[in-house]
């Protein structure tokens, strides 16, 4: 049996189109994120003015009474806790306590920063101390703890640029995948998963070690360097592990074939210059041989159940070689997005010759193997 060769890489218009349209999708939502990153923005510096300014405050002078706290000080005035409560489920969880201020003053709910210290040692009846500048109670203390309220200008201006900074190296990331997507074709041109998904890691840890500064560090800039170091090391940690992927891959794949115990209809398409690949036919019905030795029966169909199929396919169709699939490869543009995206990185090629036509049965590794079955075994 001859070896034929596998197709070099298709540079036709109609596959440069598809190239294009891969970049739509990551290329969209990346903008939609540096909008976004662009309109939170614009409120940081309002967000560390406010924080430069309670930085700067000094306590209040004079009584710690229900309308201290109003201004620019910080006032500490006491309070009786009427109750606490926790409410919802796991990471939507929050936790209240209710608390009498005195002097006619109305109760006064706080939303606390997690279970404790104070959350968890508090109970009714307990006198605590209010935390509180511009009528913002910011902190709530019982005895020696103390624990940090919702609200407090420090966690909410970090939080805020945690948020922008996750979202630009997410956007920059889309918007440069789709850049090289629609500008520049592989050197190689086998789809691999990894290709996708190791610089998509990258992005995700890199806003990661952003959010995770932004929580623990105090100071803008050192949250900035140390994004940047994130973003820096991540990238040239992918671009490594991509590089080291890269040398050793290959594009043949080695599949056990599934005997045929009866009639199966598998999901499959044929493609190739020849009278049984007909659109819409995007099954295969696979009916195992009439006698010991024969070759199995396949036959393009419609639909799952086999109801409408073509007459069988040749015994003149000759299996050559087992590979993944190519970025020129066809497609199923009538298909969901993620139902192609999917099949995409899970389907396998079988490559084939009719005479001089060269034919491609396209399937996802699971039906490939009841494919093999039923025809004679690639060469090699």
């Amino acid at each position: 049996m001859t070896h034929v060769s596998p197709a070099t890489p298709d540079t036709s218009p109609a596959s440069m189109r598809w190239e294009a349209r891969d970049a739509l999708l990551p290329g969209a939502t990346g903008v939609v994120l540096v909008v976004m990153v662009l309109f939170l923005a614009a409120m940081l510096p309002g967000k560390f003015a406010e924080l430069r300014e309670f930085r700067a405050a000094l306590p209040c002078a004079g009584a710690a009474g229900p309308a201290a706290g109003h201004g620019d000080c910080l006032s500490e005035r006491p309070a009786t806790v009427l109750a606490k409560e926790r409410r919802g489920k796991a990471k939507s969880r929050v936790w209240l306590v209710k608390v009498d201020p005195g002097a006619g003053a109305p109760p006064v709910q706080v939303k606390m920063q997690g279970p404790g210290p104070v959350f968890d040692e508090v109970e009714r009846g307990d006198r605590v101390v209010l935390h509180s500048w511009r009528s913002t109670v910011w902190a709530v203390g019982l005895g020696d703890l103390s624990q940090d309220a919702h609200g407090k200008p420090g966690n909410v201006a970090f939080g805020h640029l945690g948020v922008v900074l996750a979202l630009a190296i997410l956007g920059a990331a889309l918007l440069l995948a789709a850049l090289r997507r629609a500008l520049r074709r592989p050197r190689d041109p086998v789809v691999r998963a990894w290709r996708a998904a190791v610089p998509c890691v990258a992005a995700l840890v890199a806003a990661g070690v952003a959010i995770t500064a932004s929580a623990v560090a105090d100071d803008a800039p050192l949250v900035l360097l140390v994004s940047a170091a994130g973003c820096a090391v991540s990238g040239a940690a992918a671009a490594l592990l991509t590089w080291l992927l890269g040398r050793r891959a290959t594009d043949d794949v080695v599949l056990e074939p599934t005997a045929l115990t009866g009639r199966q209809v598998v999901r499959a398409t044929v493609v190739g210059d020849v009278p049984y690949c007909v659109e819409g036919y995007d099954h295969l019905a696979l009916d195992p041989p009439l006698e010991p030795g024969g070759r199995a029966r396949l036959a393009p169909a419609t639909d799952a159940y086999g109801k409408v199929v073509l007459d069988p396919l040749p015994d003149t169709l000759v299996p050559l070689r087992l590979r993944r699939k190519h970025v020129a490869d066809p497609r199923h543009p009538g298909r969901l997005w993620s139902d192609v995206v999917l099949r995409w990185y899970s389907e396998v090629v079988l490559e084939c010759r009719d005479g001089a036509a060269p034919v491609l049965v396209v399937a996802e590794r699971h039906d490939m193997r009841c494919i093999l079955a039923a025809l004679p075994p690639p060469a090699g």
